[in-house]
């Protein structure tokens, strides 16, 4: 094929371009070795990152193929193919090698009777970019009679652009194409080609560029499908799809799923079995919180208050209505189960993408960082229980896997997903709202640094920020649409930090402090291993990878940390740690959103040991695996055995019992605030309390019990902790005239009402 300048109108190619090109070995080895080498010379003269990939037989041309894999290790893949190195077979082959063992993002396939012009690809790309095509089909000149033109976009542009049965013909010079269209649709890092009749579907934009050997520039040309006469459901597809659990694209992927079911199911039902489910005071106030809006004396989704985000509660509705779910705490569990298997599954795919392209590399890195992840006691606990966190993780993990598969292919499907994810995690908890500020970071930089304009930089982060902060927008709009306060949500009346953050908390102000109190806690959750290793696999990979926008995705995880230090340091969030505090653990669970960073990052390290043993990276993930044993215990279950929950517990068990015994029916006024633990265990129903949420009748019953039909009265009247109900009744009259006293402790009284 003859040489082509590049044409006026066109720019150099991006630097962020990559390209894997795939073809046949030529029989003689000089030609192959110097089409090679100019290949090779071309392309990164043009600035393209790139990976050749060779098919022939093993030492054929002869020894040809081997001596340019040992001279271009890291640019030269080989493929062994013992068939005709011109067969549909080989071709195929190298496809899969390409998607297996590269992750380029564009694909250029060579026909069997073709000789490739290095200095045509830029052309090749540049055209794809500006046309917005999913691929591109390169033809010589002089095959634009009408009749070959036929053949070429009929067989050679599609049968052999996308190679699944028997070839017509090589009137095709090159076939550049999106990764996409040779992956399986469902991940975006498959190494499976996809069958004919699923590649096919959907919207395909073909141009065919006829390539001039004058040096003109290339007029291309949009084809339809139907122009092309293209056929999506005849023939036989090579690979014939198979389900999923048959044949998954990668089965070390698959193994670790099930491990983490196993692992989960034998985690709940353990704590199940030992009645720490709900040792979490916040775990009942979460089922309570969705149980409400469908069982309370005014149901619906205004009783999803404006403390927490409402996600958790929402995905719990399908569940909560059955008793047997709701006292025993599965019908929020089920929901941290879930996310548990997620996050391990994420953080596999995260950690191998970040290894590079050798299978060994990637499979060690994500078995590493899989069970640096499942193996944690503290994940374990939280995901038996209905606290929020696990769900938290699997949003993060699935936002940053999807922002890095964005980055290196440019795929807006996956910059949808990250979005959609980032959304979901703002509506878990409010760490989320850091996420999508770090992730709209990302955006903003690999937008600029790729396309070097300020209009695509506006267009993503448009794209990307919409979906991303409306969970935000929603959230505190709410709070003015409910509570008529637009900051309810952290300044209101349950969720002001004075309420939970002593005016003394030594964080306050200091911020060795507080770092140092961050760090212990991540000692407690996570152990000293794993955080160590993580934190040398961030200075490693900020090395070796710097600030390239195909790797810059995993550094939004590590935004946690600061956030919570500053939290800490002005009086946000509470955090104890007996080495800083004394006494019991608090709120150490904060610490494990760094869980993933750690395993990631320290799963990064295990990849950079050379594959070329094959024993070393499984001996180096088996090493990284047994760092999970150097966590000290399980700091997540014993800070509510020990702290808040515990003593609570204890204290309200008097009247919990004696209402379980006695209660017959009738509304019972009770402040939920502080009391959770007698509103859940106690199995008054939710239907028949009438607490603070309870709209328009809750004033009216504080006022005159009785005349509200009122029952029952509950209320803690522990010195200095008593609640609204007391700190209302108690001097009136009227509460013992029409109420009779039946039970009282050091803490708390119940009345009834006299008949």
């Amino acid at each position: 094929m003859p040489s082509q300048e590049h044409p006026p109108g066109l720019n150099p190619v991006g630097k962020d371009d990559s390209v894997a090109v795939v073809f046949p070995a030529r029989p003689r080895p000089d030609d192959l070795e110097h089409g090679v080498e100019a290949l090779l010379a071309t392309l990164a003269e043009a600035g393209l990152e790139h990976r050749i990939v060779i098919v022939g037989r093993p030492g054929g041309a002869p020894g040809a193929l081997d001596a340019l894999a040992s001279r271009y290790p890291d640019r030269v893949i080989t493929v062994p193919h013992n068939g005709p190195p011109d067969s549909p077979e080989a071709e195929r082959a190298g496809i899969l090698a390409a998607l297996e063992r590269t992750d380029m993002r564009r694909l250029v396939l060579v026909g069997p009777g073709d000789r490739i012009d290095a200095a045509d690809l830029p052309v090749l790309l540049r055209v794809q970019r500006e046309e917005r095509a999913d691929a591109v089909v390169g033809t010589p000149e002089r095959t634009r009679s009408r009749s070959r033109r036929a053949t070429v976009l009929t067989w050679a542009a599609w049968e052999r652009l996308l190679p699944r049965g028997r070839t017509r013909g090589g009137a095709c010079s090159y076939r550049l194409l999106d990764r996409w269209l040779l992956e399986e649709p469902e991940h975006g890092g498959a190494a499976r080609p996809a069958p004919l009749e699923t590649a096919g579907r959907g919207d395909v934009r073909i141009v065919e560029l006829p390539l001039s050997p004058h040096g003109r520039t290339p007029a291309p040309r949009a084809v339809s499908r139907a122009r092309a006469g293209l056929r999506f459901d005849g023939g036989r597809p090579w690979l014939a799809r198979r389900p999923a659990w048959r044949m998954p694209r990668d089965p070390l992927l698959a193994v670790v799923t099930l491990v983490s079911v196993a692992l989960s199911i034998i985690a709940c039902l353990y704590h199940l079995d030992l009645g720490t489910v709900l040792a979490y005071k916040d775990s009942g106030s979460h089922l309570l919180i969705a149980r409400r809006v469908l069982d309370s004396p005014t149901p619906g989704l205004a009783q999803l208050g404006g403390v927490w985000p409402p996600l958790p509660h929402l995905l719990a509705l399908p569940l909560i209505w059955h008793d047997a779910l709701f006292y025993s705490g599965l019908a929020g569990s089920l929901i941290s189960m879930v996310s548990y298997v997620v996050t391990v599954r994420y953080a596999y795919l995260i950690a191998a993408g970040m290894a590079g392209t050798d299978r060994t590399r990637r499979r060690a890195a994500g078995l590493t960082a899989a069970a640096l992840l499942a193996l944690n006691p503290n994940l374990l606990y939280l995901q038996s229980t209905p606290m929020t966190e696990l769900l938290l993780f699997a949003c993060i993990a699935a936002a940053v896997h999807h922002l890095a598969q964005w980055c290196r292919t440019g795929r807006y499907t996956q910059l949808s997903i990250a979005s959609a994810a980032t959304l979901l995690a703002t509506l878990t908890r409010y760490e989320g709202w850091v996420l999508a500020v770090a992730m709209t970071v990302v955006v903003g930089y690999v937008s600029f640094r790729r396309w070097r304009g300020l209009a695509r930089l506006e267009a993503h982060l448009i794209f990307f920020g919409v979906v991303a902060f409306a969970g935000i927008a929603g959230w505190v709009a709410w709070a003015w649409l409910i509570f008529d306060d637009w900051l309810y949500w952290h300044s209101g009346e349950y969720a002001k930090p004075a309420l939970w953050v002593a005016s003394g908390d030594p964080n306050i102000g200091a911020a060795g402090v507080a770092l140092s109190t961050y760090a212990y806690a991540m000692a407690h959750a996570l152990g000293m291993l794993t955080p160590i290793a993580g934190a040398a696999g961030v200075l490693v990979y900020a090395w070796r990878r710097r600030l390239q926008v195909e790797a810059v995705a995993p550094y939004a995880l590590l935004v946690f940390l600061p956030f919570f230090v500053l939290a800490l340091y002005l009086g946000q969030r509470p955090l104890h740690v007996p080495e800083v505090h004394g006494g019991g653990l608090y709120n150490v669970r904060f610490a494990l959103v760094m869980a993933l960073a750690a395993a990631i990052f320290a799963a990064y390290l295990v990849s950079l040991i050379p594959p070329r043993r094959r024993w070393a990276p499984a001996a180096a993930a088996c090493g990284m695996i047994g760092t999970v044993l150097a966590v000290p215990g399980t700091a997540t279950l014993a800070e509510p055995l020990h702290w808040d929950a515990g003593h609570e517990g204890r204290v309200a068990a008097g009247a919990v019992a004696w209402l379980r015994r006695h209660y017959d029916g009738g509304l019972v006024l009770m402040e939920n605030h502080g009391n959770e633990i007698v509103a859940f265990d106690s199995r008054v129903p939710l239907g028949r309390i009438v607490y603070e949420g309870s709209f328009r009748l809750w004033r009216p019953a504080l006022k005159d019990p009785a005349g509200s039909g009122i029952q029952w009265i509950y209320a803690r009247t522990a010195p200095g902790k008593e609640d609204r109900t007391w700190r209302a009744l108690r001097d009136r009259a009227s509460l013992t005239h029409d109420f009779t006293l039946v039970y009282r402790d050091a803490a708390q009284r119940i009345y009834r009402r006299r008949v």
